[in-house]
Formats: C-alpha cells, sequence, structure tokens
C-alpha cells in the first residue's frame, strides 16, 4: 500500500469513527430530528447583551491562555515572547485541531515558535506540557462542578466518573517523572531526541493551578450563551461549567475527531438533558460548537487583515 493510500484510509477511518460515536452518543440522548424540528424558531433568538458577553468573555479566556503558553515558554528558558506574536502563533496553530489526529495543533505551535527563536525542545516542551494542563484543569473544573451539579438530575455515575477522571489528570499532571515520560514520548512521535527541560516538583501543582481559572471562564462564558436564549430554562451554573470543560475533555481524547467535533456536541447535549430535555439540549451544544468556532476565527481574521496592512505599507 502507498503512502497516499494509507494516508487515505486513515482519514477515513478516522472520519468513520467519529460519525459511529457521535451517532452512539445522539442516540443515548434519545432525540429524533423530529422531536429537533418541533422546537419553535422563537426559542433561539439570542438577547443582545448575554451573547456579546459571553463572546468578550470567551475571548478573554482565549487571551489569558496564549499569555500563560507565552509564560511557560519563558519559564522553560525560552525567550520572552511579545504578546502580538504568542497571539499569532497560537491562533494560527490553533486551526489544526479540526485535522484528525490532535498533533497537527502541537506541530504548528512548535514549528511557529522555532520561527521567533523559541528552540526545538523548549517549544515542543511548551505546547505538550501547555496542553496536558489545559486538559488536566478541564477534567478537575468538571468534577468538581459535576459533583456539586448531582442536584441537576445529571445522569447516574456522572459525578462518579467525573472525579475519578480527576484524580487521574491531577496524578499525570504533578508528577515530574511521569511528566518526563510523556515528553520523552512526545518526542519520540517527533522524531526528536532533544533534552528534556528542566522540571521542578512544583511545576506541575503551579501549572495545573494557573489553567484552573481558564475552564471556570469557558463555563461562565458557555453560562452567558445559554442565558441569551430566555425561553430556555434558567441557566444551572455548576452544569455549564462542567458540562463544558468534561465535554471538551471528552472530545479531545477522542483522538480521531477533528477538534472534537460530535463528539463534544454529544457529550455536552447528554450532560445538559436533564435540565432542558434532549431536544433542546442537542440544539444548544450545537449552537456551542458554533459559538466556539466564530470566537477562534475571529482571532485568526483580525492576525489576517493586520498582517495584509502591513504588507501594503512595506
Amino acid at each position: 500500500m502507498t503512502d497516499r493510500l494509507r494516508r487515505g484510509a486513515g482519514w477515513v477511518i478516522k472520519l468513520t469513527l467519529t460519525a459511529v460515536v457521535t451517532y452512539f452518543l445522539f442516540r443515548l440522548l434519545r432525540v429524533s430530528w423530529g422531536e429537533i424540528s418541533t422546537l419553535e424558531p422563537e426559542q433561539w433568538r439570542p438577547r443582545l447583551l448575554p451573547l456579546v458577553g459571553s463572546f468578550a468573555l470567551l475571548l478573554l479566556v482565549f487571551a489569558y491562555l496564549v499569555g500563560l503558553w507565552a509564560l511557560m515558554v519563558r519559564s522553560l528558558g525560552g525567550p520572552t515572547l511579545r504578546l502580538t506574536d504568542a497571539f499569532r502563533i497560537v491562533f494560527i496553530a490553533n486551526l489544526g485541531r479540526y485535522v484528525p489526529g490532535k498533533v497537527w495543533q502541537l506541530a504548528g505551535l512548535t514549528y511557529l515558535a522555532g520561527k521567533k527563536g523559541v528552540s526545538i525542545p523548549i517549544a515542543s516542551s511548551a505546547a505538550i506540557l501547555g496542553q496536558i494542563y489545559s486538559l488536566g484543569a478541564a477534567a478537575v473544573v468538571a468534577a468538581a462542578a459535576l459533583s456539586i451539579g448531582k442536584t441537576s438530575a445529571l445522569p447516574d455515575g456522572i459525578a462518579p466518573a467525573a472525579l475519578g477522571f480527576a484524580a487521574l489528570a491531577i496524578l499525570f499532571t504533578t508528577i515530574p517523572s511521569i511528566l518526563r515520560v510523556i515528553l520523552r514520548f512526545g518526542f519520540k512521535l517527533g522524531r526528536s531526541d532533544h533534552a528534556i527541560p528542566e522540571i521542578d516538583s512544583w511545576f506541575g501543582l503551579r501549572w495545573l493551578g494557573l489553567h484552573l481559572p481558564a475552564w471556570v471562564g469557558y463555563g461562565w462564558a458557555f453560562g452567558l450563551l445559554w442565558a441569551s436564549f430566555p425561553q430556555l430554562p434558567p441557566v444551572v451554573w455548576p452544569v455549564a461549567i462542567g458540562g463544558f470543560a468534561g465535554a471538551y475533555f471528552l472530545g479531545y481524547a477522542a483522538a480521531f475527531a477533528p477538534a472534537g467535533v460530535g463528539v463534544r456536541e454529544g457529550a455536552l447535549a447528554i450532560l445538559l438533558a436533564p435540565g432542558m430535555g434532549p431536544a433542546s439540549a442537542a440544539v444548544l451544544a450545537v449552537i456551542a460548537r458554533l459559538w466556539m468556532t466564530v470566537g477562534e476565527i475571529v482571532p485568526v481574521v483580525v492576525i489576517a487583515f493586520g498582517s495584509l496592512r502591513r504588507s501594503s505599507r512595506d
């Protein structure tokens, strides 16, 4: 089999897995297209103020995470990156999330950071560790919030499962020896034999803690999106925060799904359904995907526009 056929077969398998998992998640939700089609269009006309607030908070969280990534590059021994450069690197690399495999985003971060003078081992380490701590923090926030939200008629077993994932996340993100193993594995996948940057005993706890506010912020932003539809039930904040973080975590864990598409929406809809019904939950989960995508595209458009203006002046 040629390399082209092998790559093509790999894409077909990943996309098939994405479709199958998405199908079973929505089957678990027990919602049909007929139920969704009965929803009144007026129900989905958002109020402007909370919608704008949700986008503003989403962009603020993005900015916070970009700053954390630049700070991690520096803490690992790399140069101090200008915030504008860090924004350009992170948001352009984020487009790689929409390619199946999850490695393209990290590869893009490493490549683009290297063009700004960041060495390959530091760029690779910052890319891998930044993703590890983001996902670890998502698991912790999901577990904490969904445990609080047990009174919201969440499906049985959700809270204990979330707590188990959170315990594993803390274990894998705070023990230096485990982090070194993860980095060696990441370097091996990238066919690199560079030395691993120094990691002290408090590195894991420090960075996990710094990423926790981002996921609380994501959840609040999603809650504002939820609140912008006045005909939906009132926002249950533990479910909004924990559900969004948990669904994102599961979407990323599904490495075969481009940007977790389908898997994230199915998981989020299942977590929202007890409080608003399966049909409304499914629609809101899809709207959340569009909302997040627009939030990611806007900075890329601004970056591209800025680059064109600079090129026209030169």
